[in-house]
């Protein structure tokens, strides 16, 4: 656990700052690879797999993603009465957290048939809605475990007990690509299943890493008695409400951001199929660089919220400043990498049964990749900082200016070139300059300090 030093010292060193950070980079790092993994073995077994897996698990974690994040704010609070030292407040308000996830259930068996209908409204071709549909109803029925496990990785998170997360996350993700190619292609009395079978393996990973967390969590000392389980776990509904005060324009924010990227996805489904399962691979290899600066801001989350829970509005600065830093020398490092074997990345994903000519495929896809190359120290702003003011409970900035970002400035200019009969390279050039307008208001917020007017616990 990060040792707070008290607000008089220097506080948010680098070495503090990687010390919550690493693991959580790990273990969306291992999330990244898990996807990774999953992209491989569908376009190995079908092009219309790899067409359809990102549309269908993108509107899943849409919804998802909503009530997720709501779950997860209980981890900013966590954080803040971890700086604050109040390790009882810690545990109740975890406990807020699985309340909150409870009421996610209904919700999620609700927002099933919302999916079916947006895949029959965007047209995509009929074999690939089956599969879309097939897919999504598998991610969202695995999916009813996530918000109990954002509400146990909150209560380690925010206390700084990042490498158990790591750790469970490695030992979930690790399962899901064992099960993958059982699932995916059958054996023995198990039938070959194809995209279906990747969501179960999915969903058997994630319950996994729950199961992890919450047991580990059932052995602390505020749940190890039924007396001190029966107090932390009792309803606190002031304390709630300020979760969920807090909590929904966080998760609009991501809401939001998914959404609208959706509609981009299933516009690019309307051009040929070359150009649907390029984009869809590319999205995928970007995830490398997109997944581990998540584990950033979730550390820069983390380290802002205990700051402020300290009353040490300099360190909590310092935190953010640093994590971006530490962003930025990673993402420098991954351009480098996929820079120079970008091509060996793409000939993974191209199966010798591909309709597809190989030579158009390597061509789409190196255009893409320069793209996202292009606007990747953008996302570290953005997403690390997009952290940091969450962490000081700034969430309904940053949900509105996502949204304005994303609904006034970058839709229309997709459509725009939609309607002009651009190709997919044109409707990708669109992304860096909604990344870079995120990226500097995050940074003009934060470094202007109008996130220290709120008060989530004192």
């Amino acid at each position: 656990m990060t040792t707070l030093p008290a607000p008089s010292e220097k506080t948010a060193t680098y070495r503090e700052c990687l010390s919550v950070a690493w693991p959580l980079v790990l273990a969306m790092t291992g999330n990244a690879l898990m996807m990774f993994a999953d992209r491989i073995f569908l376009s190995r077994h079908s092009a219309i797999n790899i067409q359809a897996a990102l549309p269908a698990g993108l509107m899943s974690f849409m919804v998802l993603a909503f009530l997720q994040n709501i779950v997860l704010y209980s981890g900013t609070f966590v954080a803040q009465f971890s700086g604050a030292g109040s390790r009882a407040a810690c545990a109740r308000a975890t406990a807020q957290g699985l309340w909150l996830a409870i009421l996610c259930i209904p919700l999620l068996l609700l927002s099933i048939p919302l999916g079916y209908w947006l895949f029959d409204v965007v047209g995509h071709a009929p074999e690939v809605i089956v599969a879309e549909r097939s897919y999504y109803l598998t991610l969202t029925l695995g999916s009813f475990f996530i918000p109990f496990g954002a509400a146990f990785s909150g209560f380690f998170t925010g206390r700084g007990y990042t490498r158990l997360v790591m750790i469970a996350n490695i030992i979930g993700n690790a399962v899901n690509v064992a099960l993958d190619p059982l699932f995916i292609w059958g054996w023995g009395p198990i039938p070959e299943l194809g995209i279906v079978g990747a969501g179960i393996a999915t969903a058997l990973g994630q319950i996994v890493i729950t199961a992890i967390l919450g047991i580990a969590m059932l052995r602390e000392k505020h749940f190890s008695t039924s007396y001190r389980r029966k107090v932390a776990f009792a309803m606190k509904l002031p304390m709630m409400l300020r979760i969920i005060r807090y909590g929904v324009p966080s998760g609009s924010h991501v809401l939001l951001d998914i959404s609208t990227f959706t509609v981009f996805v299933f516009l690019t489904g309307k051009l040929d199929a070359l150009s649907f399962a390029v984009s869809n691979i590319v999205l995928s290899i970007n995830h490398l660089i997109f997944a581990p600066l998540m584990g950033i801001a979730m550390a820069a989350s983390v380290l802002v919220g205990q700051r402020i829970g300290a009353k040490d509005f300099a360190g909590a600065t310092r935190a953010g400043r640093r994590c971006v830093t530490i962003g930025l020398a990673y993402v420098f490092l991954m351009v480098a990498i996929i820079g120079t074997f970008h091509e060996e990345m793409l000939r993974f994903f191209y199966a010798s049964n591909s309709p597809f000519a190989y030579a158009d495929y390597l061509h789409v896809g190196k255009m893409l990749t320069v793209i996202f190359l292009a606007w990747a120290a953008g996302d570290a702003f953005n997403i690390i900082l997009g952290g940091a003011l969450k962490g000081a409970g700034d969430t309904r900035f940053v949900m509105w200016i996502i949204g304005i970002i994303s609904c006034v400035l970058w839709l229309p200019a997709v459509f725009i070139c939609y309607s002009l009969g651009c190709n997919i390279v044109t409707l990708w050039w669109t992304m860096p300059g909604y990344v870079f307008v995120a990226a500097g208001t995050f940074a003009w917020r934060f470094f202007r300090g109008d996130w220290k007017q709120h008060n989530l616990i004192h």
